[in-house]
């Protein structure tokens, strides 16, 4: 009785042990305080994640355009593949055509911001464009050209005074799977 007793005691203990080594070996806990921003967002050579436009001097009949860039290759290469969206939030009082253009050899109209997007609780127009993909090998600079224009035919008193904003907002992302 007393050998059964001592058998039970050491197995117990065994299992006591032996999950504490298993616990331990597959769990961890890290506080690495690691910055999260992972892709450059390049505004007019400061870098930003998020840029606010000003209308106070679109007049009807004028065009104003607003570059910017989105870079991996500044300060150092990701370690990781990135994706991206551009999205542009406004009210959309003032009749703007608003075109997102993704420039290179050629110029290709990525979004046009209009109605047809939906909005949010704030009740701002809210649209984004497609994902796009920063590669972790290769060092990309992708440059966009925002275009605002006031179509002259808006030239009536109705149309004065009319306060409105433009706000631009990259959000990134490790890209996962494939």
């Amino acid at each position: 009785m007393k050998h059964k007793v001592l058998i039970i005691l050491f197995i117990l203990i065994a299992i006591f042990l032996g999950t504490g080594v298993t616990y331990s070996i597959f769990y961890s806990d890290s506080n690495i305080n690691v910055d999260q921003k992972i892709a450059k967002f390049v505004f007019e050579s400061k870098q930003l994640d998020h840029l606010e436009l000003n209308l106070n001097n679109l007049n009807p009949g004028s065009v104003e355009e607003y570059m910017f860039s989105v870079t991996n290759k500044e300060e150092k290469l990701s370690n990781v593949t990135v994706e991206y969206q551009i999205t542009i939030k406004t009210y959309h009082f003032m009749p703007l055509t608003i075109e997102l253009y993704k420039e290179g050899e050629s110029e290709e109209l990525i979004m046009n911001c209009d109605e047809t997007y939906s909005r949010n609780e704030f009740d701002e127009l809210v649209c984004n464009s497609s994902v796009q993909t920063l590669s972790h090998n290769t060092e990309i600079l992708d440059n966009y050209k925002i275009k605002l224009t006031f179509p002259s035919e808006y030239n009536s008193l109705e149309y004065t005074n009319l306060a409105d904003f433009i706000d631009v907002e990259i959000n990134s992302w490790q890209k996962l799977g494939d």
